[in-house]
């Protein structure tokens, strides 16, 4: 069991080295990455090392290295099993043409709280997540939405965990955080400010499949962009967006 347990912690450490590469930092060495994760720069080459020789890392100067393309496909090929992404990106091209700022698709995969799609808003605001990338695990409008998901013991486990690992911990504590989840999911809506990135308020709102949460969207936002009136009509046009993705999933 305890090897069992040493294997899976290896695993997650690798997929972390993996995870560090990102839109901004695309091109990453050894001493940067051990810098990024908290861990010893021989501990992040031997990962390096494993990851290369699966051909999800390549070697693009000496010592620095960046993704390679073999994950580039594995991103399409994810895309392509996930129809919601199909079913609801319309929708998101609509509300990113309407309020000017980029459109972000949350979904919980295997526990975790991801950025599986994104469209760009065509100003040069640009966010933090990618596809793919994990969000704060107790941070942000969508996360509180995506714990509907889970039934009340779920949620506290899942808070309870993501302490346990190491999380930020909730400004107002585990049970006012959990006070949060319940009030934001009861009305199928949410905002945040400054609570992933410094600057951004963004508000989020449930899709539903089936009569239960699948997925949040979200419409990050300057805050020097949106006074209090134009936060109303954005939460507005997130609300409404949400609604027509859940009403084409068939909810």
């Amino acid at each position: 069991m305890a090897t069992a347990r040493a294997g899976a912690d290896s695993g997650r450490r690798a997929l972390d080295v993996l995870f560090a590469f990102t839109e901004q930092r695309p091109v990453l060495a050894v001493r940067e990455l051990a810098e990024i994760l908290d861990i010893p720069a021989p501990t992040v080459h031997r990962y390096v090392a494993l990851l290369r020789d699966m051909g999800l890392l390549e070697e693009s100067s000496r010592g620095r290295y960046h993704l390679s393309m073999r994950v580039a496909a594995l991103g399409r090929a994810a895309r392509r099993a996930a129809p919601i992404v199909d079913t609801v990106e319309p929708l998101m091209r609509a509300l990113s043409e309407r309020t000017g700022e980029s459109v972000l698709l949350m979904r919980l995969v295997h526990g975790a709280p991801v950025c599986i799609h994104r469209v760009e808003s065509p100003s040069r605001f640009r966010l933090s997540f990618e596809p793919g990338q994990l969000l704060p695990a107790l941070r942000g409008a969508s996360v509180r939405l995506l714990l509907g998901a889970l039934d009340p013991e779920g949620r506290r486990h899942y808070v309870d965990e993501a302490l346990k690992s190491g999380a930020l911990p909730p400004v107002n504590g585990r049970d006012g955080y959990l006070g949060e989840v319940e009030r934001d999911v009861a009305r199928g809506w949410a905002v945040s400010n400054e609570e992933i990135d410094e600057g951004v308020w963004a508000p989020a709102a449930a899709v539903y499949e089936d009569g239960r949460i699948v997925a949040a969207i979200s419409a990050p936002c300057p805050v020097f962009r949106v006074d209090d009136a134009r936060r109303d009509e954005i939460v507005e046009m997130v609300r409404k967006t949400a609604a027509a993705a859940s009403d084409a999933l068939g909810s």
